[in-house]
């Protein structure tokens, strides 16, 4: 059944954040949707009610926003992590044939 605040702009970029599987987006959907979060909510400031369920799921989207960004960056540290090790390992294998240059 769909909630009344399932049209809000920040709901759709929300769910692109969390459902991208382009690692590449991934960082910019995450601050997309902070960002129409966070304009979302000073809307509600000026709207009259409680909007007790627009405001839980808000929060429940900014919990797996954060989670979602420690995931992507460890992601990233492992990446680095593999890059470097890739290129030591390059320049061990080439190190014989510097050394033969001296």
């Amino acid at each position: 059944m769909p909630k009344d605040y399932d049209h809000e702009k920040w709901v759709k970029l929300y769910k692109m954040a969390i459902l991208g599987l382009e690692r590449a987006r991934l960082t910019g959907r995450i601050e997309d949707a902070r960002s129409e979060i966070a304009a979302r909510i000073e809307k509600l400031r000026d709207i009259p009610g409680l909007h007790t369920a627009e405001i839980h799921a808000i929060d429940n989207a900014q919990r797996m926003l954060r989670l979602l960004e420690g995931e992507e960056e460890r992601y990233a540290a492992e990446e680095r992590r593999r890059a470097i090790e890739e290129a030591l390992h390059n320049l061990r294998l080439i190190e014989p044939k510097i050394q033969k240059l001296r």
